[in-house]
């Protein structure tokens, strides 16, 4: 196996030009296998000569540390070794390097992409993987299938030194988070913003700044990070999404993301770096 350290660094790459030996990340359906420490871990081929488990889909994601990157996903019948375990995701945020985070939320969308493109949308053939781009296509048209990334805006608003917060009713408990939401078809991100905020919280914002984006693979997101501040208007929560949202000071905070798991806490982390300057 291949040790897990803070200096990974990974480059994502459609073909495998290289010689050297393949190491793979191993899914089943939603989930990683694990030590049962939660540890991450990074297999060698050879790590699964002897090995009960029954594999598919193996494809080539990159290159960690120059070496070839293979996502292999295990059916669901397969017999783990007893100190393997299956981990999500989301419980492991925070715990590998950012690298490995982009391992993985590559792994997951390329997953999910094969599994929902099995067949032509037009003619209910069989796809084939194109020979020499990341897209699945029929011959009825030809037209490649690429991978599906959703592109959404988070984002905080802020009023001096309080920031506009809000409870999902999906989050558990007292967690608050920033503001965010799908960019329609047809809409530019900024478009995006200002509807998103006032159909949430029915605040409008103005001076909207582009802070950074982050993939987000829960299923297939591109998180595009901004900075706003509050225009006009009280705010109201929808009541479909968005059942609490208030003005936090900034000394005062409730339970938020951190940075080191999502963008939503970067931006938060980044503004009160600014405001402690």
């Amino acid at each position: 196996m291949i040790p897990v350290n803070s200096n990974l660094v990974f480059t994502p790459e459609n073909i495998n030009t290289s010689s050297e030996s393949a190491i793979l990340i191993i899914l089943r359906g939603q989930e990683f296998l694990t030590s049962k420490n939660s540890e991450f871990l990074i297999f060698e081929e050879d790590d699964l000569k002897w090995s009960e488990m029954e594999m598919f889909n193996k494809q080539f994601i990159g290159y960690l540390n120059d070496q070839p990157c293979y996502l292999l996903e295990i059916t669901p019948e397969s017999k783990l070794d007893d100190d393997l375990v299956l981990t999500p995701l989301r419980n492991l945020l925070g715990r590998i390097p950012d690298s490995l985070f982009t391992v993985c939320s590559r792994s997951l969308q390329l997953s999910e992409w094969i599994r929902n493109n099995q067949f032509c949308g037009v003619c209910g053939t069989k796809m084939k993987m194109h020979e020499t781009e990341r897209a699945m296509f029929c011959e009825c048209n030809n037209v490649p299938v690429y991978p599906r990334i959703s592109p959404c805006i988070i984002v905080l608003v802020t009023k001096g030194e309080e920031l506009l917060l809000a409870h999902n009713k999906n989050f558990p408990g007292t967690f608050y988070s920033t503001l965010a939401g799908f960019i329609e078809a047809g809409e530019s991100a900024e478009s995006a913003i200002h509807r998103e905020i006032f159909e949430e919280v029915k605040v409008r914002v103005q001076n909207i700044k582009y802070f950074g984006s982050q993939s987000w693979p829960f299923p297939s997101q591109l998180m595009l990070g901004y900075h706003a501040e509050y225009l006009e208007g009280e705010i109201t929560p929808d009541g479909e999404e968005i059942d609490l949202a208030d003005w936090f000071h900034y000394k005062d905070l409730p339970n938020v993301p951190t940075g080191n798991i999502s963008i939503s806490g970067q931006l938060i982390e980044s503004y009160l770096e600014k405001l402690n300057n």
